[in-house]
C-alpha cells in the first residue's frame, strides 16, 4: 500500500491507496519565494510594463479609488499598499482624495478586523475605506450596457454596468491583487478586480450569465472569452489604469509581482504563474482524486478544484471531488439544486430570465454539463447528504471508499496506473504539450 497525504482545511487526510493504482501524482512545483519582497514591489513599481510610473501619470486634485481584493484571496495587500501610497502622496495626490475600495464581487462584507489585517491597521485608520456589498444597489452608479465578446449563443445579452460609486467617480484606478489559474476567466488579477470585484449584483449576474454558455474549460486560458468580456467592459466603462498584481507561491509567500498596464502586465504575470501552478501531464486518466484545497472553504470555492480535475479526467470517467467545505454550501443554497437540474432546462430558464440567482444557476450549469461528460464522487465533512443527493451526486465517508468503487469498475488490465492525484487541485494548471 501506498501512503499519501492530502491538506484537508487546517489538518492532513491520510490515504492507503493500492500501489499499482497511481499513474500520476500532480504537484506544483516548489518555488523559491522572493527573498526581499519590498524590493519587488518597488522594482516592478519603478519599471512598469507598457505604463508611465505612478508619479507621472498622478497628478494633484485627482481623485483615486485604490481597488483591493478580499478574504477570499491571499493577497498581502498590507505588503503593496504602502509603496504604492508612498507614491501616490509625492505625486501630490492627497489622503483625502484617496479611497481605497474593497473588491467584494458577490462575497460578504469584511469586518473591521478583516480590513484591519488586509490593509494594515495604521492604513485602515488613516484614509476612507469604501467596503460595500454588491447588493446595496445605492452604493452604484448605472454607466450603460456593454456587450459580452466571444461568447457563442450568448449573442444580444448585454452586461448592464453597475459599478460602485467610489470607482465609477475616480479619475485614477489602481487594482492590487494576485493572478492564479481561474474557472471561468482562465487567470484571476487585471481587469477582474472591477468585473465583478466591484460592480453591482445586477452586472455580476449578468456577467456569470455567460460563463453557462462556454462549453469548453478555459481554466488557465489568458484569452478564454469572458477575460476577453470583462477587459472590453472595463475598457469601455471604468477604464483601469494601473494594476500591481502578486504571484504567490502555494504556501502563500510572494514569488513575482508584475505592474503597469491593466492587460500586458497582466498577461506578462500570467507567465509567472504558470510557473507557479502549471504541471506538465501527458495524458487523461479514467479515475481522478481532485481536491480542493486551498480553495475549499465552501463548495462554491471548491468549483475549482472540479475544473482542474475536469482537465486530467477521460471521457465517461470518475472524478473523486475531495473538500472539506465547512462553510457547506451556506454562501449560496440554491447551488446543490442547480448542481443536479437537467442542463438544457436550466439553459433554457436561464436565457428566459426565470431564475432567481443566475449567476448561481450559471455555476450549477457548469458543473451539470461536466457530469453529461464524467461521473462525480464527493469526499465531504462540510456538505451534507442531502445536499449531495440535490446535486445528484455520491457522497462517500471516505476517500478510499470512493476509490475502492471507482477502481471495482474498470477492467483488471487497466488498474495498473489508473490514478490521478491532484492534491492541490484548487491551485493547480495541468498543461498538455503544445
Amino acid at each position: 500500500m501506498s501512503d499519501l497525504s492530502l491538506p484537508y482545511g487546517n489538518s492532513l487526510l491520510s490515504l492507503a491507496i493500492q500501489d499499482e493504482w497511481p499513474g500520476l501524482v500532480v504537484l506544483p512545483k516548489e518555488v523559491a519565494p522572493a527573498q526581499d519582497v519590498q524590493r519587488l514591489v518597488r522594482s516592478a513599481l519603478d519599471a512598469p510594463i507598457a505604463s508611465p510610473t505612478l508619479g507621472k501619470i498622478a497628478q494633484p486634485g485627482m481623485r483615486v479609488a485604490l481597488i483591493v481584493d478580499d478574504y477570499t484571496r491571499k493577497t498581502p495587500v498590507h505588503q503593496v499598499l504602502p509603496f504604492v501610497l508612498d507614491e501616490l502622496h509625492a505625486a501630490g495626490i492627497s489622503p483625502a482624495d484617496t479611497r481605497i475600495v474593497i473588491a467584494s464581487g458577490s462575497h460578504r462584507r469584511m469586518s473591521e478586523a478583516e480590513i484591519a489585517a488586509r490593509l494594515g491597521r495604521a492604513i485602515a485608520n488613516s484614509y476612507e475605506v469604501v467596503n460595500v456589498s454588491a447588493e446595496e444597489q445605492g452604493q452604484m452608479l448605472y454607466l450603460g450596457e456593454t456587450g459580452v465578446a466571444s461568447v457563442a449563443g450568448y449573442a444580444g445579452h448585454g452586461i448592464p454596468a453597475w459599478i460602485n460609486r467610489a470607482v465609477a467617480e475616480a479619475d485614477f484606478r489602481i487594482g492590487i491583487g494576485m493572478i492564479t489559474p481561474h474557472l471561468d476567466a482562465g487567470f484571476s488579477g487585471g481587469a477582474k478586480i472591477i468585473l465583478p470585484g466591484v460592480c453591482g449584483i445586477t452586472t455580476i449576474d449578468a456577467f456569470h450569465q455567460a460563463s453557462a454558455f462556454i462549453p469548453e474549460n478555459p481554466l488557465g486560458n489568458a484569452e478564454a472569452p469572458l477575460r476577453q468580456s470583462l477587459e472590453q467592459f472595463v475598457s469601455e466603462k471604468a477604464p483601469l489604469h494601473f494594476i500591481v498584481n502578486l504571484v504567490l507561491t502555494l504556501k502563500g509567500k510572494v514569488f513575482a509581482c508584475v505592474a503597469g498596464h491593466a492587460v500586458q502586465a497582466h498577461r506578462r504575470g500570467v507567465k509567472y504563474a504558470r510557473e507557479v501552478y502549471g504541471v506538465p501531464v501527458e495524458r487523461r486518466y479514467p479515475v481522478v482524486i481532485a481536491n480542493c484545497y486551498p480553495y475549499d472553504q465552501d463548495l462554491w470555492q471548491s468549483v475549482k478544484g472540479m475544473w482542474c480535475g475536469d482537465l486530467l479526467a477521460e471521457d465517461g470517467g470518475m472524478m473523486i471531488v475531495v473538500t472539506a467545505a465547512p462553510e457547506g454550501s451556506l454562501a449560496h443554497p440554491s447551488l446543490p439544486a442547480y448542481i443536479g437540474r437537467n442542463t438544457e432546462e436550466l439553459l433554457g430558464e436561464l436565457l428566459a430570465s426565470k431564475l432567481p440567482d443566475p449567476m448561481v444557476a450559471a455555476t450549477g450549469i457548469m458543473i451539470s454539463r461536466l457530469r453529461q461528460r464524467i461521473r462525480l464522487a464527493l469526499v465531504s465533512a462540510g456538505l451534507t447528504r442531502s445536499e449531495a443527493q440535490a446535486m445528484q451526486i455520491p457522497l462517500y465517508n471516505t476517500v478510499e471508499e470512493a476509490l475502492a468503487e471507482s477502481i471495482r469498475e474498470l477492467p483488471v488490465q487497466e488498474r495498473a496506473g489508473c490514478l490521478a492525484v491532484l492534491p492541490y487541485a484548487g491551485a493547480t494548471l495541468p498543461i498538455y504539450p503544445t
